[in-house]
């Protein structure tokens, strides 16, 4: 028996290399297909599917012939419907008296040698006259949809966008959204603030430790004789994780339809963060045509562990925590261990280049898994706004923007950072101030949210103060003074609820500063939760 596995090559920028929604959503599509169903239908009736899950097709064949006519049919359907999407396929011979489990890893091992020996891509960018395409600047081969945004497109655009509606159908079909209600197909109609540019933000999740439960099945099957039994376990846990990861998505979802419900029941045409006082903050005005109106949210990469989704920049932080919270609790019902994971968020303007924001996204997921690993946490999330655009990674930029430098007893000078991120889900053990929660009551204090009877409106409307705060916490622990002083404040607003820290006298503690995230934050946060009425 031959152990033939599937994998894609060079996805991120196959996926998330425009800046046209509707091209990213038929690549993701595209990639879903060839993963799925097109190499269900190239397997051969001596061919049997083991298990699809990670972006990978694992199946078995009973000879070399054909494991390797699987790999030409799903090549050809590949290379025929979607040209540019690069797949990685290789086979393994099963030894005799090896377990299937050995053979899987083998297999695995072989195909990642494979995909590091791969040819870098280099494709013919067109011989005599031709007519570059709008999106990928290869050769054209015909035109995109008519209409105002007509452009030359490749053969490779094509394809993403002949497929389009059916990538709508398939989301439709597992996440159907209320009557009335459908989601975008371009970034113009994610959601857009009166006057203002349009900002998105795109989140990248990814769980926590799941390839090392994967590895552990195999492990724990590789000296033992029941090939049955490692499949049956195998199954279950990639059927499981995609079960979760839907039902989480599907939950965070429905948190957003509620909170549109709940804002004004009888218009469903915005969503929007008020002060106690009922005064504006930020609103999402969603765009309608017709009699639908679009959601402003588009899930792109779904299924698995591995979720990226667009929505409007001021419900990025909050749809993330919800898909955060949401996953653990799912996980835990419905494969009763409780998988955790962490979230990057990029905020954009909504024509940013695409590549580029979802490369910050990853890279901010990266981070809060790197910080999640360093302390032994659970679930972690990090974001930045780009809103005037980047100049090296997330850690030179930190370094350079959210930084300052304070004498110090010692020789030299201390760094303090600005920022608290990344951050953990719920409670930090280990830095008990780097919780999102300490960052959620700022901004609930620098929105006043939780104003008591008679009092007025104390940050919110009062701009000036809060520009005046920000630029204190620059100037360190003896700014923040100066400020309290000027401004007669006692104290800053609470939101270290363990009361170990200097926060709400000095604005610091240690090397770390309490408040400017919040303040970065107040005017790009919509909450999840329901607006009291």
């Amino acid at each position: 028996m031959y152990i033939v596995i599937v994998d894609t090559a060079q996805i991120q920028p196959y996926i998330f290399g425009s800046n046209r929604l509707k091209e990213n959503i038929g690549a993701s599509y595209l990639v879903a297909q060839a993963t799925g169903s097109w190499a269900d239908i190239c397997l051969s009736p001596t061919m049997k599917r083991l298990y699809a899950g990670g972006g990978n097709f694992v199946a078995s064949a009973e000879s070399e012939k054909s494991a390797q006519q699987f790999i030409r049919k799903l090549s050809k359907k590949t290379l025929s419907e979607a040209p540019g999407l690069q797949l990685a396929m290789t086979y393994w011979k099963q030894e005799d008296g090896e377990t299937l489990a050995t053979t899987v890893q083998n297999t695995f091992l072989q195909l990642a040698k494979e995909k590091q020996a791969r040819a870098h891509k280099e494709p013919l960018l067109g011989l005599g006259i031709t007519v570059m395409c709008g999106s990928t600047a290869l050769p054209a081969a015909g035109w995109s949809d008519k209409g105002d945004d007509r452009y030359p497109a490749s053969a490779e655009i094509l394809a993403k966008l002949g497929i389009n509606n059916k990538a709508t159908k398939r989301l439709v079909a597992q996440h159907l959204p209320p009557d009335g209600f459908d989601y975008p197909r371009d970034f113009d109609d994610i959601g857009r603030e009166k006057d203002e540019q349009s900002h998105i933000a795109v989140i990248h999740a990814d769980g926590n430790g799941i390839g090392k439960k994967f590895q552990e099945i195999i492990d724990r099957h590789l000296e033992k004789d029941d090939d049955e039994g490692y499949l049956k376990d195998i199954q279950s846990l990639s059927k499981n994780m995609e079960k979760a990861s839907q039902a989480a998505l599907q939950a965070t979802l429905q948190t957003l339809y509620s909170r549109i419900y709940a804002d004004e029941p009888d218009k469903k045409d915005a969503i929007r963060q008020r002060n106690a006082k009922g005064n504006n903050i930020a609103e999402v005005l969603l765009k309608k045509e017709g009699d639908t109106t679009y959601l402003p949210f588009r899930p792109l990469v779904f299924g698995g562990d591995d979720v990226t989704f667009v929505c409007d920049g001021r419900l990025g932080i909050s749809l993330a925590v919800e898909y955060l919270r949401q996953f653990e609790k799912h996980t835990e019902a419905i494969i009763g261990e409780k998988f955790t994971a962490c979230a990057g968020i990029a905020i954009v303007k909504s024509h940013y280049p695409f590549a580029r924001a979802y490369a910050l996204a990853e890279e901010l997921c990266n981070s809060a898994k790197k910080y999640r690993q360093q302390h032994n946490l659970d679930s972690c999330l990090d974001w930045h706004f780009a809103l005037t655009g980047l100049s090296g990674s997330i850690d030179d930029i930190r370094k350079r923007e959210y930084t300052i430098y304070e004498p110090s007893k010692d020789a030299g000078d201390s760094e303090k950072r600005l920022t608290l991120r990344p951050l953990t889900l719920d409670g930090n053990n280990e830095e008990t101030h780097r919780s999102f929660n300490v960052v959620y009551d700022g901004v609930a204090a620098f929105q006043d949210l939780a104003l008591k009877q008679g009092e007025e409106p104390k940050w919110s409307t009062r701009r000036n103060k809060v520009k005046s705060l920000r630029k204190a916490l620059r100037d360190g622990s003896a700014g923040v003074r100066r400020f309290r002083t000027m401004y007669g404040l006692e104290k800053l607003p609470e939101i270290d609820v363990s009361k170990n820290s200097d926060f709400q006298s000095s604005g610091w503690w240690t090397d770390s500063c309490g408040y400017f995230d919040a303040i970065e934050m107040m005017d790009w946060f919509i909450s999840m939760e329901a607006p009291k009425q």
